[in-house]
């Protein structure tokens, strides 16, 4: 009886608690993330130059419907890779980076965008200095953009969009990458890569 009662007490136990399965992941340390670092390496913005009105100063951005370049008072202030030919911009932290393209279509005045596939890999660029665009079989080499603004705008300070300038005798009025535009309002600019700063 005694025998019986210790083996039903056994057998309540075992019912109560189930055997533990076996975890092969047991021994494996959980991984540390590393802190992002991004922050404190050296940030720059690329501004219009010479620092003379309207443009100048203006800083390198984007336009978020379009993923045009364009100059506005408050542009990317960045980690930059200039690496095979391009212009990268890196979000702090962000494996994604922008790279800055040359439309390859337009024949004079040729539109630069945003985009995350490295497109353009001629441009010429680094810190303290003007950003070009090496010659290719379209163009000679030139670190001349125009800067301007669309028909379309209805803010107060509304953005400068960005053309590479090539050499053209081709009016701005009747260029076809300028349809939209106020022609009118278009300026030459240079665009120049400041020395990098610690945010």
């Amino acid at each position: 009886m005694y025998a019986f009662s210790v083996l039903a007490s056994l057998l309540a136990v075992v019912s109560a608690s189930p055997a533990p399965m076996p975890d092969g992941t047991a021994t494996i340390p959980s991984p540390t993330i590393a802190p992002c670092v991004d922050v404190y390496k050296p940030h720059a913005h690329i501004i219009a130059t010479p620092l003379s009105p309207p443009v100048g100063g203006l800083q390198l951005t984007y336009d978020s419907p379009t993923g045009r370049a364009t100059l506005t008072s408050s542009g990317f202030y960045s980690l930059w890779d200039f690496s095979n030919g391009g212009v990268g911009q890196q979000p702090d932290c962000a494996k994604t980076k922008l790279w800055l393209n040359i439309d390859p279509v337009a024949t004079e005045y040729k539109p630069l965008y945003w985009n995350k596939t490295q497109i353009t890999t001629n441009w010429s660029a680094s810190y303290g200095n003007d950003l070009v665009a090496k010659e290719t079989k379209q163009y000679n080499t030139t670190d001349v953009f125009i800067a301007c603004q669309s028909l379309a705008s209805e803010v107060k300070y509304p953005p400068w969009y960005l053309f590479l300038l090539t050499h053209t005798t081709v009016p701005l009025a009747s260029a076809p990458s300028l349809r939209g535009f106020d022609t009118k309002s278009c300026v030459k600019t240079r665009l120049t890569v400041e020395v990098p700063t610690y945010p």
